[in-house]
Order: C-alpha cells, then structure tokens, then sequence
C-alpha cells in the first residue's frame, strides 16, 4: 500500500511515513444488552454503536530515525479528535486521534516498522464536501408549506445546516421530517394586530452600504460629547471580499483635537407620515481591529432627537497603549451631559473570538422602546431604564468614525453594514415580525445553534423541539411558514454524509 498516503490535522505526512497497510473494518463494534425471554430466546434492551478504530503499518526511513520519532510523535500530541484523511478516500475524512501507544521496530539499516491506532470517537466518516439542496431547484411549494425532496447516500444520520434568507416578513420557522420536528419563532405570531407594525426606513446591508455612504450627510454628526473635529472623509475601501467605510486619512493639525468624519442619516417618515420614533431598532456591522498597540482610535453609534440633542448610543474606543479596547453604552443625563451606563472590554489587538469586532464578527444591535434600551454585546443582552429620554423621538441616526488627537489610528476602522427598523407604526395593521424582508435565519444541526442576522438567538427555539437529522437514504423535508407571508423565502440545505 505505498501509493497511500496520509493526512493528519492538516500534516501531510508522505515524506514522513510510508504506509503498508490500513485496518479499516467493516462498521464499529456493536453492545446490545439482553435479558432472558420467558421461554426461548432473549429480549434486546438496548443496543449501542461503539467509536471506531483504524490501524495503519507503516515504516520510516531516516538517518537520525530518533529525530523523526520525536517529530511524529509532536505531530500526533493533540488534545482532541483532528482531522485525518486518507488518499484513497480522497472524499472522506474522519475525526480522530491516536490511542495506544506507536510501538517501532527497528529493521535493517536505517528502517523502523510501526503501527498507530487512531480512535474516532463519534465512529463515522464523513463527507469532504458539503451536499447542498436548494429551495429554486430541490423543492416544491403546495398548501402553505415548502417540500424539499433530500438524498443521503450515506449510512447514518447526516445533521443539516438550513439557511433562511426571508423575501417577505415572517414570525415562524417550522421544520418537519421522518426524524422530528424544530420550531423557530411564533407559529401564532398574527400580522394582523390593529395599529401596529414595523417598517424598515434605512437598509444598506450588504453591497447596499455604497447607497449609504452616498445618501448620508457628511460631517454633521451629534455624539455624546461633541469633542469631534468632524473634518475629515470618508472612503469605500474593499477587502476579504466585501465593502467597508473608513476615514480616508489622519491630518497633522489635529494635536489638540480627536479628528474625525461623520455620516447622518435623517430617519425617513413612516407609511403614515408621522417622522421620528420612540421605537426603535438598528442592526449594524462594524470591523475594529488594531495591528499595533499604540493605535488609537473609535467608532461611535449615536442617535439624536428633534432639537438636535443626544439621546443614546454605543462608542468602539482604544484610547490607551495596549491592546485594550472599551464598548460603552452612553445615554443622555438630561442636562446636556451623558453618563456611561456600562462599559465591556475586549482586546482589540486580535481576529479570534476574543474581538467581538474582528474581521469574521462585528454584529451588533441596539433596541429602543421609548425610556428602555437593550444593547447587544458578545451573545448576550443587556437593557437599560433610561428616564432622562422618555418621551424624547428619535429623529436622526449618526455613524462617527476618528483618530485619537495626533496618535497613529486603528489599523482597521469601518463600518460594513446597517440598517434601521422602526417599531409599532401606529394606524396600520402590520406588527413587528421575528424575521423582517431581508433577515437570515441560520439553523444549524450540526452544533444545535440558530442566528438571525449574526446574532445568537437560542431563546427563538420552541420548547419541546428536536434537532433534525437527515435519514440515509432519499427523504422530504417539509418548511412550513406564518399563514400571512406574502412571499416565500429563499431556503438553502447542506450536509455532510456520514459512514459507519
């Protein structure tokens, strides 16, 4: 078996080893537990599939075979199951790590015979790519529900990963198969209620920020100190593959001063005229990432009222040498002021998930129904009573983004996305909905999540709903919807297959 090779957690490992043979039996142990039948036979209590196990043989080849030892051996020390692929199962791979001890024998010359056991703990292998079923192509509409017709052509059951992007408002996920059935939303969410609804007055989602950027009112922003020098410019700029807004640069007479560029949007009248909102919801995505730590710079988030006041907000600032950032959530103390009523720190030096802004993340939101507030930050909710702005509507939306005084700025400051939803609309009959036009729902089986919109959402499950599986084999997989959606949404299924 020389022309086969091996792969593990991504070591490639052909001019390491030479493999002689592959034990890759046919399935995994079974335990079935008995208890005598009354007469003849026995009764089947239960039966369980064990982990599986694969033996390769191998040999290496070296002048210092010792240095090599000591090379695999480093290669093998992993504390969980990686990934281990084999070249004549170029479509497979399993989740594995080695158990027992890699014995060696050492041969004539400068050969050692060995073999290594690798356990794989959930006992399948599973496909390399992705099987995708898509709803403009796998699927039929009848009777207020969406069928997807699947095929798994593996032996076990495969976990899906569904998408949901809405083409029209909706409160209710449901999905249905031979396997169970999960519930996401409010199947009873009415559309109807007197005098209520939610409007989306400003989206630049996605590609759609370029419309931002250009509708906005440059430089006119209100923040919660209005310490700005609002002067500067902003740019599109694109990188990892999407559009972003930046200040374009950092002038050399801003010593005593914070310079910075601002976008406003004015918040449009609603369906009945009526301008500025007690109610409001807005969903953003922004990027803070420094690649030094003696950078400094801020994002501000901020609304404004009808004299020109401000009201709320959320600041992204690294204000000090380090790697430390601050998100503060501000609020106006009534008497021209602002109070910070929380503040989170994070380490903006980093990409991982430990920067809630890195390049992969950035989601945030903000929700106001008149003196309450709730922020999102890192998963979770926070809410706050604010009575110095009951009463007081919101009338204007403020993107700030600025150096701190003469300091080299944040590597990467942008904004990538936004959009603002206005809640309870009086004199209509429309309310607000979970899953507004343009929403995605992600519903994953694979680690039992659910986002909307980027966001965690675990407490949108109904109680009582099961994770589902694909079963090997062809299946249907129902979608069933609230009763009012005027138009289906776009709904895309993947999985990977899985063998014993």
């Amino acid at each position: 078996m020389s022309e086969v090779t091996m792969r593990f957690n991504k070591t490639d490992l052909r001019e390491l080893i030479e493999i002689h043979d592959i034990q890759r039996d046919v399935g995994n142990n079974r335990s079935i537990s008995i208890d005598h039948a009354p007469r003849i036979g026995v009764n089947i209590q239960q039966q369980t599939i064990d982990a599986k196990y694969i033996k390769v043989d191998f040999s290496i080849w070296s002048e210092d075979r010792n240095t090599l030892k000591h090379k695999l051996a480093g290669i093998f020390n992993v504390d969980g199951p990686k990934e281990l692929t084999f070249s004549d199962e170029p479509d497979k791979y399993y989740l594995a790590m080695v158990i027992d001890d890699i014995s060696m024998q050492e041969a004539s010359g400068r050969r050692s015979n060995g073999s290594i056991k690798f356990i794989i703990p959930d006992g399948v292998a599973h496909s390399s790519a992705y099987k995708r079923f898509d709803s403009d192509k796998n699927a039929t509409s009848e009777a207020g529900k969406m069928v997807f017709d699947l095929t798994n052509n593996g032996t076990e059951n495969a976990f899906p990963i569904v998408k949901v992007k809405h083409n029209a408002e909706n409160g209710y996920i449901g999905l249905v198969n031979q396997n169970g059935t999960l519930e996401i939303g409010n199947r009873e969410e009415a559309d109807t209620e007197p005098s209520q609804k939610s409007e989306i007055l400003l989206d630049f989602r996605g590609e759609k920020i370029t419309n931002g950027l250009a509708s906005a009112a440059k430089n006119q922003a209100i923040t919660n100190d209005r310490t700005e020098y609002i002067v500067g410019t902003a740019e599109m700029i694109n990188l990892w593959e999407r559009p972003h807004v930046r200040l374009k640069d950092l002038r050399g007479e801003t010593k005593l001063h914070n310079y910075a560029t601002s976008l406003t949007w004015a918040i449009p009248n609603d369906s009945t005229g009526s301008t500025g909102s007690l109610n409001d919801y807005f969903w953003w995505r922004q990027v803070f990432w420094s690649e030094a730590n003696n950078q400094y710079g801020f994002i501000k988030v901020t609304v404004s009222d009808e004299a020109g006041q401000f009201l709320y907000g959320v600041e992204t600032f690294k204000r000090s040498l380090g790697s430390e950032c601050e998100f503060n959530f501000l609020a106006s103390d009534g008497q021209g002021g602002y109070r910070i009523l929380k503040r989170w720190n994070f380490d903006g030096t980093t990409t991982g998930d430990i920067n809630p802004f890195s390049v992969a993340k950035g989601w945030s939101d903000l929700k106001r129904n008149d003196g309450k507030v709730q922020v999102f930050y890192q998963g979770s909710y926070s809410t706050f009573i604010i009575p110095e702005i009951e009463g007081k509507k919101s009338v204007k939306i403020h993107i700030t983004i600025g150096a701190y005084r003469d300091n080299p700025i944040v590597s990467h400051m942008y904004l990538d996305e936004l959009y603002y939803r206005k809640d309870f609309v009086p004199t209509t009959n429309d309310i607000p909905n979970r899953f507004p036009i343009g929403s995605n729902v992600l519903i994953n089986s694979e680690d039992d999540t659910v986002y909307i919109d980027g966001i965690a959402k675990a407490n949108e499950i109904v109680d009582g709903s099961q994770w589902l599986s694909i079963p090997p084999g062809k299946s249907k997989l129902e979608l069933y919807f609230s009763s009012f959606i005027k138009k289906q949404p776009t709904v895309t299924i993947e999985f990977e297959e899985r063998w014993l």
